[in-house]
């Protein structure tokens, strides 16, 4: 992709795979920009635009559109976008009262504009006839293929020298790096863009896209993934549109051809959190885990803070990647040497051993009250030169992945000299180098030589460099993955079938005696059922099922069984199952009232020994279809011990997410109790995953407790509840 500035007519769809991406060039490279609300007025938004347009050196030819002045900055003004007779006219910003936005865009459509930056505030963060203003907004954008940004944004920045492009009303022009930046509030823009000044970090793109009506944050991130200034990409998101579109274009990003690491600040919580959910899995979708598990899921390493953002961002200003977590440390002194080993193995990674001909090529070079082993100590005297030997036989060592190089400040350091030799080794050994000078003043002549000249990339003190390299370290490991697909079988049709046959009666509250007719029919592995109108059915139900039986009350009121008496277990005789059936009918309509709906019972197998676990699905109204996977029985809810994703999951996510659960470690042999069937549950986890998307009026589903078996004898799913959409809460 060309830095230089945009030669496209207009935008246009492309396609990599599954993840589909629009052309955003003409809004980073325009050759002709026109800023309509442009004033002389010094403070105003249309003023600051102006002048950062000019002063950032933009190459293209600027138009102010302004009916009361003549000219602004020495360049003429426009009366209107009708004015403009330029056929390379490619972005228009927009910074005019709300109400007059629409009609601008239209205007400059009819120019053949479809690029647009609406600065301008007053939509749907508003409320009200905003969000009715924005909604149009959107719809002219989608009936006339157009690329807005914002409304309410910051603006956009292109600091390639043949852009130089600040089309933003920030107070800053931030330096030229490979850092490109998405922000959706406009204000953190600001700031970000101070900090970073002040640790030497520069941006190749900077973009602020506010209520992101049209492009979103996912056309941003495959737009900067396709720019080959940009080497990692940073993100301050408040909520994410389309969980399964982000997840998609994350992993293409991250892990596909030319893969660039993504760096979020992701603020706010999941609105599923705040309705009344009316299963466990909808109940435990609010927690913010929910993000971490879509991120983790995405490739995205997830920070919070401003300053760990750009701490991990440092890191990845050099582009080479670590082959594995094994980290030499060279220090001058032994503290500082210890506090790195604490850092190091705290976040992760490995301390290396160095092979022999290494330790004895220190032992020739070094003094004799130097430390030969990792971490290795020049001592407090040492000079450039030393540190120089040292390095050069760390680096050659096989068994070293990355080196971390701390200098603490002595009478006899000039720390210039030692960034130099640091930067050197950087360029020969091709492996990652993060320098920590500890200190302040004596030292920041150094560290601007090794951020500035080498691309080293530079810490206070060693947590945060150790913190960096393991994020580094990461997602190294992430880009070596793939994602793995298995076919599982199923019956659409057959699920369907019952599925329609119930929403026909109006029943779309499925509690356990349909769910589990619809999971059976489906494909997933259930406990042998019979549902029983009566106390001969029962009995008649229970002598076909070989052993002891389970009887638990049916209606379409009732979802806690044993809290009413609806449950009775281990029922062997015909005798057992009549008195059970009697008694259990009995005792729900006094706890519930005689007026409550009764099916009759369900006539379950009473299943042998096993783990019980629970599998989940809910609907986010902007992540999707959230898949849930952990400790179920009665305690789901107690200790919440769960995992999500978004369907469609791949085999590695599903088996991330079993993983990711504490009581995983109870699926392993624990205390005589062989390992459970890990593989059964995998693939109860892909069949739900495939259920999800064949059947989308399915909004929330629980399948507690799936019984998992020892190892070979698979599961069983023991009880469900399905809600679909329009359902009861």
């Amino acid at each position: 992709m060309t830095a230089t500035l945009n030669q496209s007519e207009s935008p246009a769809d492309s396609a990599e795979g599954s993840v589909h991406f629009r052309n955003l060039e003409p809004l980073f490279a325009p050759r002709g920009i026109a800023v309509v609300g442009a004033s002389r007025r010094e403070g105003s938004v249309g003023y600051a635009i102006m002048e950062n347009l000019i002063d950032g050196g933009y190459q293209g030819v600027i138009y102010p559109v302004n009916p009361k002045a003549r000219s602004l900055f020495g360049i003429r003004c426009v009366q209107s976008l009708d004015s403009i007779d330029d056929d390379q006219l490619d972005l228009i910003v927009v910074v005019i009262p709300a109400p007059y936005v629409l009609p601008t865009i239209k205007q400059g459509v009819a120019k053949g504009v479809k690029n647009f930056v609406v600065i301008s505030a007053g939509f749907k963060e508003v409320g009200g006839e905003g969000v009715e203003r924005e909604k149009a907004l959107k719809a002219y954008a989608d009936e006339n293929g157009l690329n807005i940004l914002g409304p309410n944004c910051l603006g956009i920045i292109n600091t390639h020298p043949e852009v130089g492009m600040n089309a933003s009303f920030g107070p800053l022009t931030p330096n030229r790096g490979n850092i490109g930046l998405i922000s959706q509030s406009g204000a953190l823009c600001s700031a970000l863009l101070d900090y970073a000044g002040t640790r030497g970090i520069g941006f190749s793109r900077f973009v602020s896209f506010g209520n992101k009506a049209d492009i979103s944050e996912v056309d941003l991130m495959l737009s900067l993934w396709k720019d080959e200034e940009t080497l990692a990409i940073l993100m301050y998101v408040e909520a994410i549109s389309d969980g399964r579109k982000f997840v998609e274009a994350a992993q293409l990003i991250t892990r596909g051809p030319n893969p660039k690491p993504i760096l979020m600040i992701k603020t706010g919580r999941t609105s599923q959190g705040a309705a009344a959910a009316a299963s466990h899995t909808g109940s435990m979708a609010g927690s913010d885990e929910v993000y971490d598990a879509l991120l983790e899921q995405a490739g995205v390493i997830r920070v919070d803070s401003v300053e760990t953002l750009f701490d991990v961002a440092a890191c990845f200003s050099d582009p080479v990647l670590p082959a594995g977590r094994r980290t030499a440390i060279v220090t001058n002194a032994g503290g500082p040497g210890i506090m790195a080993t604490d850092a190091c193995i705290s976040s992760g990674l490995e301390l290396c051993k160095f092979e022999d001909y290494t330790i004895k090529s220190l032992k020739f070079q070094l003094p004799a009250a130097g430390s030969f082993k990792n971490p290795v100590d020049v001592i407090g005297d040492a000079r450039h030169d030393r540190y120089r030997a040292a390095l050069d036989a760390v680096a050659a060592d096989d068994n070293v992945d990355q080196i971390m190089v701390i200098v603490t400040p002595q009478t006899m350091t000039n720390t210039t000299q030692i960034a130099k030799e640091i930067g050197e080794t950087r360029k020969f050994c091709k492996k990652p180098v993060v320098a920590c000078l500890m200190g302040a003043g004596e030292v920041q002549e150094g560290a601007n030589e090794l951020r500035s000249k080498y691309n080293v990339p530079t810490y206070t003190f060693p947590e945060s460099a150790a913190g960096a390299m393991m994020a580094k370290c990461r997602f190294a490991e992430w880009t070596k993955t793939s994602a793995s697909s298995r076919e599982v079988k199923v019956n659409k049709e057959a699920a369907a079938k019952i599925l329609k046959g119930l929403t026909d009666k109006g029943i779309t509250s499925l509690v356990e005696a349909h769910a589990m007719q619809v999971l059976d029919a489906y494909g997933f592995p259930t406990v042998p059922f019979k549902l029983a109108a009566n106390a001969d059915e029962a009995v008649e139900a229970a002598g076909k099922m070989d052993g002891p039986v389970v009887l638990k009350i049916a209606g379409p009121k009732i979802l806690h069984k044993s809290d009413v008496g609806g449950v009775a277990l281990n029922l062997n005789s015909d005798d057992e199952v009549r008195n059970a059936y009697n008694t259990m009918i009995k005792t729900v309509k006094q706890r519930m009232g005689d007026d409550v709906e009764i099916w009759g019972v369900l006539v379950q197998k009473m299943l042998g020994k096993g783990r019980e676990m629970i599998l989940g699905l809910s609907r986010d109204p902007s992540l999707g279809p959230l898949i849930m996977c952990g400790m179920g029985g009665i305690y789901t809810e107690v200790f919440k011990d769960v995992a999500f994703n978004v369907a469609p999951l791949d085999e590695a996510d599903a088996t991330r997410m079993i993983g990711k659960t504490r009581s995983a470690k109870l699926l392993d042999p624990v205390r005589g109790q062989k390992a459970a069937d890990k593989q059964a549950l995998l693939e109860s986890l892909l069949k739900l995953s495939q259920f999800v998307i064949d059947f989308p009026q399915v909004a929330e589903l629980d399948i507690n407790p799936l019984v998992v078996f020892e190892k070979g004898q698979g599961c069983m799913a023991a009880d469900a509840r399905i809600i679909l959409s329009g359902g009861d809460e």
